[in-house]
């Protein structure tokens, strides 16, 4: 009986997490803050590495107001969330799905 409750044991620590097996997003999210003449520019730059047109929702820990983007497969746009900002540092909360 002992080693019964071992193997299940065993199988159940084997399986890999649910995260490691979710697929990469294939749209790339990258954050930059653009000195400019009185202050930060936050923007968020997207490219759509998917097969398929992705609708994106842009947000930050600075803007929590949403912007929407569409994006067609192999395409990149820029989304500028706050001009002039004092912060130089921000993060980006970037949210795809397929159209």
């Amino acid at each position: 009986m002992l080693l019964a409750a071992v193997g299940l044991c065993s199988s159940a620590l084997a399986e890999p997490p649910a995260a490691a097996r979710a697929p990469k997003p294939c749209v790339d999210v990258r954050a930059e803050a653009s000195f400019a003449s009185v202050g930060y520019d936050h923007l968020v730059h997207l490219t759509n590495g998917c097969k398929k047109p992705m609708a994106c929702t842009v947000k930050t820990d600075v803007n929590p107001d949403a912007a929407q983007v569409e994006l067609e497969p192999a395409e990149a746009k820029t989304v500028v969330t706050w001009r002039g900002s004092p912060a130089r540092e921000f993060k980006p909360d970037v949210t795809c799905k397929p159209l």
